[in-house]
């Protein structure tokens, strides 16, 4: 790797300094994956020759961000965002609603603002779960050898993704889901969490009546009375009634704190964000239909792998502290290769597109490994700010707010992939786990 801090300097950098290395790195490494980008065989002037498979969390804003200073002004870049729903939604003619695709509403609407001169185009992709087993037997062989369900669902997301048959989103549609998330702010209650989920506040306004889930390891809010557990979040009490679940065969469902039905709010928050977008007349689906064909897509994969970025690294520190955590991380960069790599290769790949990781830059990958750990993460801060620290760093040093405090959402579950499958498959997103194969139902 050229031009790389030398180890015995990384120790002494602030993180403003440490920021400004990775930005600077990753930058390069951004300018080296677009520059020169192939044209689409049909030249159409509306043609784009870069996309981002674009989230609306923090590694894929990033990239976004920063392709915008090296694609030609000139060229579109378009951001397409997967979310998926189950067929009978479609009656409704509304806008399927997911956490990936809120979270993508808000950074794009902050992008459109901060970068004024370049030409977003975002690619909403709305697959159907019949679409989804029309094309089963097709991504089980793409990731063959793996066969595990949450390799399926993974593999859904960047297969439809890389399709990039969709709709371009209507601006009304975009300033509807924008105000309805900005006049609720997305206050969490005990019977109703919210689909977005940003770092909590010091001064506890996110948290109205509600304190530390009591159990050890989890840092999640819990209501302070209601649950039967008492004290307990909403993930932890669905654990804990899982014993329970096993013996009756089906869901129990005993909490009427978070199993009960949902109840109107008094004050800002009276809907969810997901309710706010539906009641509201600019989320039915709008916009015209599109196809993607850029050639070159970037993609936010080996962010979280470096920085700390999964609920389970949090996990792992808990258990062991920064040694752990660092072996942990190791670990997953030395398998990425062949644990995700090949399959999110095949599956972008099978359109005729050419994935592109910034993140595993050679420059950048060098940069991180030899940067302090407490650096990257710190597992002392709630979550959507103490992890992927360095890189929240970095967006705000470029001016992208919104996604700066998002916590992290899996690509599975944040376009519910994950639950409309294993709804369909195992009666409940409970009875599945990620490692069940797919080939034994």
């Amino acid at each position: 790797p050229q031009n790389v801090p030398q180890v015995d300097s990384l120790e002494e950098n602030s993180m403003e300094e440490a920021a400004d290395i990775l930005l600077k790195l990753l930058d390069r490494a951004v300018q080296r994956r677009v520059m020169q980008a192939p044209m689409p065989k049909s030249q159409s002037p509306a043609d784009t020759t870069v996309a981002v498979l674009f989230s609306g969390g923090i590694d894929s804003v990033v990239l976004a961000a920063l392709s915008q200073r090296h694609v030609p002004i000139d060229q579109t870049i378009d951001l397409i965002n997967v979310s998926f729903y189950k067929d009978a939604d479609l009656g409704s003619k509304t806008a399927p609603t997911s956490p990936d695709r809120l979270a993508a509403i808000l950074s794009y609407q902050e992008m459109r603002h901060r970068f004024p001169e370049r030409k977003w185009r975002f690619v909403a992709v709305d697959v159907g779960y019949q679409e989804v087993l029309d094309h089963e037997r097709h991504i089980l062989n793409l990731i063959s050898p793996l066969d595990s369900t949450m390799d399926y669902n993974i593999a859904n997301a960047f297969w439809f993704a890389a399709r990039g048959v969709g709709r371009i989103l209507d601006l009304s549609e975009v300033e509807a889901v924008t105000s309805a998330l900005e006049s609720k702010e997305a206050v969490p209650t005990p019977s109703q969490e919210p689909l977005l989920r940003f770092a909590a506040k010091n001064n506890g306004s996110n948290g109205k009546g509600r304190l530390p889930c009591r159990r050890e390891g989890c840092t999640r809010l819990a209501p302070q009375s209601g649950c039967i557990f008492r004290g307990v979040c909403k993930v932890c009490c669905g654990k804990l009634q899982g014993p329970i679940s096993s013996y009756l065969g089906r869901s129990a469902r005993l909490c009427h704190a978070h199993n009960g039905q949902k109840k109107a709010v008094v004050g800002k928050c009276q809907t969810s964000p997901s309710q706010a977008t539906r009641s509201n007349k600019g989320s039915s689906i709008t916009g015209t239909a599109y196809t993607s064909h850029a050639l070159v897509l970037l993609s936010g994969v080996g962010a979280d792998e470096q920085m700390a970025g999964y609920g389970r690294h949090r996990t792992t520190y808990q258990r062991g502290g920064y040694e752990a955590l660092q072996q942990e991380l190791r670990l997953e960069v030395n398998r990425l290769w062949t644990r995700n790599l090949g399959r999110d290769d095949r599956c972008l790949s099978d359109h005729g597109k050419e994935a592109r990781f910034p993140y595993l830059d050679e420059d950048v990958m060098a940069y991180l490994e030899e940067l302090h750990l407490e650096k990257k993460c710190d597992m002392t801060l709630p979550l959507g700010e103490g992890d992927k620290l360095v890189l929240r760093k970095v967006a705000r040093k470029i001016g992208v707010m919104q996604c700066s405090t998002l916590q992290k959402r899996a690509v599975q579950f944040g376009s519910r992939i994950a639950k409309v499958s294993d709804k369909s498959r195992f009666g409940s997103c409970r009875q599945a786990t990620g490692q069940r194969r797919i080939l034994d139902l």
